[in-house]
């Protein structure tokens, strides 16, 4: 195997990178990402007379070829591949970008967008980060075939790209664990004692769960398109809808309550979800990020709602009430569904929840539940210590004391979220001619992977970069890339 060796200042160890075998994995997720292209071929040619042939084929032939051609080229013989933890942060950074570029030549080759690549970068970025952002301005007069890419990249990102990775790596006899702790930042206990067995039974939750709501959301008055594809959008927590005015283009009664169910599904930690099954629901509501996600919901949904009642003697609405639910939660959620109307002007509030997010493991974007307590915890125990210097106080999380590491994680991670933004912010700025308050709520909300702006299409294409570059730091929660900065910054 062949190793590039660098010293790395940040941790101070030596960085041994096998870009050998990284560049391997690459291939195999650009041969899978060509079958998933294939799909909506099928489809095109079942269902559309193949009014799309010509945007998908090439695309799947090019990923075909470079990914057959770069596992050929680094294929290795060595029975056994060890994973090391500096290779996992540069392998999952990689098949992001790697897959957002690739998955980008559909929407590229199709002649009703504009013919800029980045235009096409962006929207496949937008679809596997679930960001649910858009470049057009009009998506119902978009080719079926071209939603259903746009929500199979939703599929895609939701369960995770590298998550998705590692059912196949363990097949090639490789450790590949700590990826998916990287992926979803989860520091729950193991619960199986192979990842193999961890990522098929997280496979199977995700898409029995999309097919369940499928078919409850077809049998309330969906098309089985439309069903399919908001299905789709809940679960993964993205928001791509094929209606311009989202949720609110459907008139079904229902259909709000369904997606607000699977939205909050979608927003629980999987892992939490697996234990429910195997120990029963009082397991899943000891948890104390699940029962904080579901005490900040229910508090955020009869709060604004009883000061609306009294402040403004206004009679209450089923329908009023039910929209404000379902913005709630797919708000804290970071779908970005929106309703329109809810009971009291609530935005500001429907801003902060996407920005906590769901909870950590989950499909969800934000801060996350988890890493809030844990701050909540040191800002607790420093106080105490303030005013009680003798008493050393041990934090603790579940039960469990936080050790240093975990605070010097979540603490870092604050510091380099507010220098993106900054960052992110001044480029903005700089490049384009809107105002500081709507270049803040654009960062955000690509940041955070929430998708409040509704398209992009009139924003310059140098913000669009700076933009991308928001929703793939957002969606691998900044660490790796940090890492990969490193990598680069003191090679040898």
């Amino acid at each position: 195997m062949h190793y590039n060796c660098v010293k790395c200042d940040i941790c101070g160890n030596s960085m041994r990178v096998n870009l050998r075998f990284i560049s391997f994995i690459n291939g195999v997720i650009l041969c899978g990402l060509a079958i998933s292209m294939s799909i909506p071929v099928c489809f095109d040619i079942l269902f559309c007379n193949g009014q799309c042939f010509g945007v998908f084929i090439p695309s799947v032939l090019f990923c075909l070829f470079i990914g057959i051609s770069t596992i050929l080229a680094c294929r290795d013989t060595s029975e056994q591949l060890k994973l090391t933890q500096n290779d996992s942060y540069l392998l999952v950074v990689s098949i992001w970008v790697i897959a957002s570029v690739f998955s980008a030549f559909p929407f590229y080759f199709y002649h009703g967008t504009e013919s800029t690549f980045i235009q096409a970068l962006f929207e496949s970025t937008s679809g596997l980060t679930t960001t649910g952002v858009t470049i057009y301005s009009d998506v119902e007069s978009l080719p079926l075939p071209i939603h259903l890419w746009r929500f199979i990249l939703h599929f895609m990102g939701g369960i995770g790209v590298v998550a998705i990775g590692i059912i196949a790596l363990p097949m090639m006899r490789v450790g590949g664990m700590q990826l998916f702790t990287i992926e979803n930042s989860d520091k729950s206990n193991k619960i199986f004692p192979r990842t193999s067995h961890v990522a098929w039974t997280f496979a199977c939750i995700y898409f029995i769960t999309t097919i369940l709501f499928a078919l409850i959301l077809r049998t309330s008055g969906m098309a089985p398109f439309d069903a399919l594809c908001h299905s789709i959008s809940a679960i993964s927590t993205g928001g791509f809808s094929t209606k311009n005015a989202g949720i609110a283009g459907f008139s079904y009664s229902g259909i709000s309550f369904i997606l607000a169910i699977e939205m909050l599904l979608g927003g629980l930690s999987f892992t939490e979800i697996i234990r429910c099954f195997k120990y029963g629901p009082r397991s899943f509501l000891k948890n104390q990020q699940t029962s904080c996600y579901i005490k900040i919901i229910l508090i955020s949904i009869t709060c604004p709602i009883a000061i609306g009642f009294f402040t403004s003697h206004a009679s209450l609405s089923i329908e009023a009430i039910a929209k404000h639910v379902f913005n709630t939660i797919s708000s804290i959620s970071t779908t970005g569904f929106n309703n329109h109307g809810q009971y009291i002007n609530s935005n500001i509030l429907f801003f902060l929840l996407a920005l906590i997010g769901g909870c950590s493991g989950s499909t969800t974007g934000g801060i996350k539940v988890f890493r809030l307590q844990v701050l909540y915890s040191i800002l607790k125990n420093q106080i105490t210590q303030q005013h009680n210097t003798t008493q050393r106080m041990s934090m603790k999380y579940q039960g469990r004391i936080i050790d240093e590491s975990l605070i010097m994680s979540v603490i870092t991670y604050f510091v380099l979220l507010s220098a993106l933004f900054l960052l992110s912010v001044v480029l903005l700025h700089v490049f384009t001619e809107m105002n500081i308050s709507n270049i803040c709520h654009i960062v955000l909300s690509h940041m955070f992977n929430i998708g409040y702006i509704p398209e992009v299409s009139s924003i310059k294409w140098v913000a669009k970069i700076v933009l991308i570059t928001d929703m793939i730091a957002g969606r691998l929660e900044i660490m790796p890339i940090v890492m990969l900065i490193g990598y680069l910054r003191f090679r040898r």
